[in-house]
């Protein structure tokens, strides 16, 4: 029996290992910025093994090419570079034009001092960021895959994260129209997204890229990669598979 646990398990790494992304089903853009000075987005994606198609250095030229990836992630504090908030700006259309045929945007935690107003966002919805941070996390819905998969994520797991002396939540939602909210803190919007077209936008006032890489302590660092674990298999479930870490704890609790 044990050897036949050992084979299955053998087998789901290997499998795993031969899954990846394709480097063009997700673009990122990401900016050290003056607060956390790491490029986390580029260097958690990294660390994953997930490859992805680096739109920065054509942003910082004006432009946004994108092709055929699913996915657009803004790195958390991205604005803090003004070319880079500048260049969002003027793609509007385009970033628009991606979400309409289908593709989902994500953009965490920005200064309210960089981007208050998020001006990319189409007619209809709108995105208000302020400087107020809080500790407080509550989950509006929990069965949503961000909480869920391939890691179980309750409240309790987003207690505690720190950069610094930021909290949780870093830079709240003050003011949103047209999203559904997905986690709130003191009552205002933590985690939300709306449906435009075929696609999503997706914002947060939460930082697990940069939390992930340069937190405070073994815990936010932990469970901020779990929950990038969540947000890539919620946005791209047909681009980004399970680890091979996790596909082979799932085949051993699956063989016991």
């Amino acid at each position: 029996m044990l050897n036949l646990r050992c084979s299955l398990v053998a087998l789901l790494f290997l499998a795993a290992l031969s899954i990846t992304a394709n480097a063009a089903d997700i673009a990122v853009v990401d900016f050290a910025d003056q607060w956390t000075k790491v490029d986390a987005l580029r260097q958690t994606l990294d660390e994953f093994g997930i490859p992805y198609d680096d739109l920065t250095p054509d942003l910082e030229k004006g432009d946004l090419p994108f092709s055929n990836q699913k996915l657009f992630f803004i790195g958390c504090m991205t604005t803090n570079n003004a070319t880079l908030h500048q260049n969002l700006d003027k793609n509007a259309q385009v970033i628009q034009d991606f979400v309409q045929g289908g593709g989902i945007v994500i953009e965490p935690t920005q200064a309210d001092q960089n981007e208050a107003n998020v001006d990319w966002l189409p007619d209809g919805l709108v995105c208000v960021r302020s400087d107020p941070d809080s500790p407080d996390f509550q989950i509006v819905q929990p069965n949503h895959p961000l909480f869920n998969t391939p890691n179980k994520m309750g409240e309790d797991e987003f207690k505690g994260w720190g950069h610094q002396g930021w909290p949780t939540v870093w830079e709240v939602i003050a003011t949103q129209k047209g999203f559904d909210v997905l986690a709130e803190s003191q009552g205002k919007p933590a985690i939300m997204e709306a449906q435009f077209g075929s696609g999503l936008f997706v914002m947060m006032s939460l930082a697990p890229d940069k939390y992930h890489i340069a937190g405070n302590d073994d815990k936010t660092k932990e469970m901020a990669g779990l929950f990038m674990e969540n947000i890539l298999q919620a946005y791209t479930p047909t681009a980004v598979q399970p680890t091979a870490k996790l596909a082979t704890t799932w085949g051993i609790l699956k063989v016991r």
